[in-house]
């Protein structure tokens, strides 16, 4: 299996497809934070993330003059508001055997708030229609170089932060798995799985980032629910030189007798931006190493249209001779308006098994608006 994975590898370290929204950092050479109000990426954004990124650079130029650049959810001097919508159509299955069948369902409904208590500190917290994804922390900036402690509930920092829930380094499949036996999957970076935490975040010039920090289990069967087993780094390097801009970094994840380690990392090069992570999961099975690797390439053919191309490999057991799943994406992100995006995909997943039915492709398209 592992053979067969390296190889997977190599031919997509030379075709680089593609999909994702935190391209927009690598694009910028910066972290998340430059959008975000959380530090470390994803939900509310912040006045940049708001007024230049998502009034000048997202939408199409013929309506780009019609966002309300006075709107950034900022209410009285103190209190921010904000929130994340997305609608969810997908036909998957076999035509063959009267599978084939089509849905329509509520991705996210999130709403958020942060309460500045002082120039240096702060309350936030996501209010989801899924009680279970609940998020709340409090953000302290009293650390060296704009560093910060922050504790409440949320996911720790590793990996690319990135939108699609199914792609097999941040959670996977779920109600459209494809024929194994086990997980199809990490099963991890999903906000049910939040961790109570503590989390340091020091930068240190140059483009380095680093964090760490300590929380309560991701994994669901955790013998300990309530204790602090998760352990989290990252150390982060982006930067925008005039032609091109790369991301790195290197992620560590210890829970118990569970260990996620990996490397992320990207490039943009005028209008194309590539992206990719690979990760090895110790005892996510029981006595077993499991990988999973993700390769992304963007090409924004004009502002507002993005042609996506993505490749998402997993391998529950690096033993095994067969067993592994790739899937293939190839899609459309329009931005039409500064609140609106339009994701229109095409899927195509196949397991290295003996007797696998190969399934027909899955369509998805999906509506995302935000404010």
């Amino acid at each position: 299996m592992s053979k067969i994975f390296f190889s997977s590898l190599s031919f997509l370290l030379c075709l680089d497809f593609a999909f994702a929204l935190p391209r927009f950092a690598i694009q910028n050479g910066s972290s998340c934070m430059a959008c975000h109000v959380n530090p470390t990426g994803s939900g509310l954004r912040n006045d940049y993330g708001s007024n230049v990124v998502a009034l000048e650079e997202l939408p199409f130029k013929r309506w780009q003059a019609k966002g309300d650049e006075d709107w950034d959810g900022t209410v009285g001097d103190h209190l921010q508001i904000g929130g994340d919508f997305r609608v969810q159509g997908i036909q998957y299955g076999n035509t063959a055997d009267a599978t084939r069948k089509s849905a329509v369902f509520p991705m996210q409904a999130d709403v958020y708030a942060y309460l500045e208590l002082h120039e240096n500190a702060g309350l936030f917290t996501k209010l989801s229609a899924q009680l279970i994804e609940t998020e709340f922390w409090g953000l302290f900036k009293v650390l060296p170089q704009n560093g910060w402690i922050r504790v409440g509930r949320t996911l720790p920092n590793y990996g690319i932060r990135l939108d699609d829930h199914t792609s097999f380094f941040r959670y996977g499949n779920m109600s459209t798995k494809v024929g194994l036996d086990d997980d199809e999957g990490f099963q991890l970076f999903m906000s049910t799985n939040s961790s109570t935490m503590i989390e340091f975040g020091l930068p240190f010039g140059n483009g380095f980032l680093l964090t760490a920090s300590g929380g309560t289990p991701l994994k669901l069967d955790s013998r300990s629910p309530d204790e602090m087993k998760n352990f989290t780094s990252q150390l982060y390097f982006a930067r925008s030189f005039k032609k091109f801009a790369p991301m790195f970094s290197l992620n560590l994840m210890k829970e118990e007798n569970f260990t996620l380690m990996g490397v992320a990392g990207g490039l943009s090069f005028s209008k194309f931006t590539w992206s990719f992570e690979l990760d090895k999961a110790e005892n996510l099975i029981d006595g077993k190493n499991s990988y999973a690797y993700y390769d992304e390439l963007a090409w924004e053919i004009k502002q507002g249209v993005h042609l996506i191309c993505k490749y998402d490999f997993f391998d529950p057991d690096e033993k095994w001779t067969t067993g592994a799943i790739s899937r293939y994406t190839l899609g459309v992100e329009l931005f039409p308006l500064n609140v609106l995006e339009v994701k229109i995909q095409a899927r195509l997943s196949e397991i290295d098994m003996a007797g696998f039915t190969q399934p027909d492709p899955e369509y998805l398209v999906q509506i995302h608006t935000w404010f």
